[in-house]
């Protein structure tokens, strides 16, 4: 008999294997807004249920978030959307979508259809990204007005409850306010969008989540009164508190109520520490003025960039207050630095123009400026000047930032890799035509190059030497020049002495030979070239040079 037993059981689990193992476990999954069909005896047609496909990938990212998976949320989603310049819509190719999933670090696509009549089914799609195939489905029915109760189907057959687990506080907005809160989410004109915010607030006056959807809309349309009214509404108690606090203090900053608004984020960093309100401090002593007892602002922009190192915004703002406090070299540092991480950043190569003016480096002081007007900045500058225009510091709309910046890293990480390798083509192109002679040529693809990533300091160094060759000795000094303040390299610097010395710029020649020499001491070509052109004295290094 128990030799019978112990057969059984053995024969149950491996006939419960190959079940256990259709349900794969999510990861990461990115939730898109489903499809919607609408039957034609519904009332209202297929307007009737437009927003129903983003309420069903509302609802079950949120379902998935209760269940302890790590759902990417909406946030993330219209970040990655909008950093790639894609519709918010389910009229995206599944190829599309896929790659959106890819860029954003999901593990798995969740999409599907709801299909309205006078009931509702609910089908869920989960899509492997690693193999682009369709891993499972889940599909839940119920009545029309039913759709809590289908996502909730839908949701536990993709992911099983387990025994014992506890349940979650419902939080579920009564239906009408929910339709209106989701509508008001997808509306496509500003006066429908606050129309359905204010129709959802009026039947659920305190829920966090329409509260702080009506900030976003009065934020982003510069009603900054009324988008302190309506976080100043969240009850302490609700789950987004912390975010509406941070929320109150990014209008109070715009409304110049600095005092308030920098208690209340030193009260948030208390509580838990961030880079965010590191930042924001800094933005707030920035814009208010700093004491020795409130802290100057780069001591805070400092400290979020030691958090967080490779935010490009906090970065600008730390080279920016020193821009503003006239520490050239600081500024410069910092500056480039975001550069290096995003050379499309205008405002970045603008403030670094008024620098490098200031350091009296005029030549690539000129090349930035012209840099930032063709990528554009907030400012309008019609000369070159060292006036570093105000209100220009970047602030962090969301307080829990990581998620967003992680998506538009990935977003952005496979264009920079394409950016890079082309730059790299252009550049072999340039310079296989720069030892061909071939000079048209070789200036348009390292020109191409030099756009594409500015901050290389060989296609400057070989443009230097074609306008050399070529007796256009004013063009070459300049492009040396530049080369020396994208890198400091032996070789530029010796290009930039020899080039100084025939124009007859000799003790400039001498400078530049020197800091070549006091680069590499070894370099028998740096001192051959001092003695060349009459340099005499002990070799020093550049205070000047970074």
């Amino acid at each position: 008999m128990r030799r019978y037993v112990c057969a059984l059981v053995g024969a149950l689990i491996v006939w419960a294997a190959p079940a256990a193992a259709q349900v794969p476990a999510l990861e990461r999954p990115l939730v898109l807004p489903f499809s919607v069909v609408v039957d034609g005896d519904v009332p209202g047609g297929a307007g009737a249920g437009f927003w129903l496909g983003e309420a069903a990938a509302l609802l079950l990212a949120e379902e998935l978030d209760v269940r302890g998976i790590a759902v990417l949320t909406r946030a993330e989603r219209v970040a990655a959307f909008a950093s790639l310049q894609l519709p918010l819509s389910t009229t995206l190719t599944r190829a599309t979508m896929i790659r959106v999933g890819e860029l954003v670090g999901a593990s798995e696509l969740i999409l599907g259809e709801v299909r309205l009549g006078t009931r509702m089914s609910i089908t869920a799609r989960v899509v492997g990204l690693e193999s682009a195939r369709e891993q499972m489905q889940a599909t839940g029915e119920g009545p029309g007005t039913g759709i809590y109760e289908v996502v909730e189907q839908v949701v536990s057959r993709l992911v099983p409850a387990t025994p014992g687990a506890p349940r979650h506080v419902d939080t579920r907005l009564p239906l009408g306010a929910f339709e209106q809160y989701v509508k008001g989410l997808v509306a496509t004109t500003p006066a429908v969008q606050e129309r359905f915010l204010e129709a959802a607030r009026q039947q659920a006056p305190a829920d966090d989540r329409i509260l702080l959807a009506l900030w976003e809309f009065h934020s982003t349309h510069g009603a900054h009164d009324k988008a302190l009214a309506a976080v100043r509404a969240v009850r302490r108690d609700a789950r987004r508190d912390r975010e509406a606090r941070y929320a109150a203090a990014l209008s109070l900053i715009e409304l110049r109520g600095f005092d308030e608004a920098y208690a209340l984020v030193q009260t948030l960093h208390g509580e838990e520490p961030s880079p965010v309100l590191l930042n924001a401090l800094g933005v707030i002593q920035v814009r208010r003025g700093s004491t020795p007892q409130t802290g100057l602002p780069t001591y805070f922009f400092t400290r979020a960039v030691d958090e967080a190192p490779d935010n490009t915004g906090y970065l600008f703002n730390l080279g920016y207050a020193y821009a503003r406090s006239r520490n050239a070299d600081a500024a410069l540092f910092w500056l480039r630095e975001v550069v290096r991480c995003d050379p499309a950043d205008g405002d970045a190569h603008l403030v670094m123009s008024q620098m490098l003016l200031a350091a009296g480096r005029k030549v690539e002081a000129e090349r930035e400026l012209a840099l930032a007007r063709q990528l554009g900045t907030s400012v309008e500058l019609e000369a070159l000047t060292d006036r570093v225009p105000a209100g220009l510091e970047r602030l962090t709309t969301r307080l829990e930032s990581r998620p967003t910046d992680r998506v538009v890293a990935a977003v952005a990480t496979p264009a920079q890799r394409e950016q890079q390798e082309l730059a790299a083509f252009h550049l072999a192109r340039g310079r296989r035509l720069f030892e061909q002679e071939d000079d048209r040529g070789a200036i348009n693809e390292l020109r191409r190059a030099i756009y594409l990533r500015p901050y290389d300091d060989e296609p400057h160094l070989l443009l230097g030497q074609i306008y050399r060759r070529a007796g256009r000795l004013t063009e070459a000094i300049d492009a040396f020049r530049i080369a020396v303040w994208s890198r400091a390299t032996v070789a530029g610097l010796m290009r930039l002495a020899e080039a100084l010395h025939e124009s007859g710029e000799t003790a400039a020649a001498i400078v530049e030979a020197r800091r070549a020499a006091a680069l590499d001491p070894q370099s028998r070509e740096a001192r051959d070239l001092l003695a060349r052109i009459g340099g005499t004295g002990s070799v020093r290094s550049d205070p000047h040079h970074d």
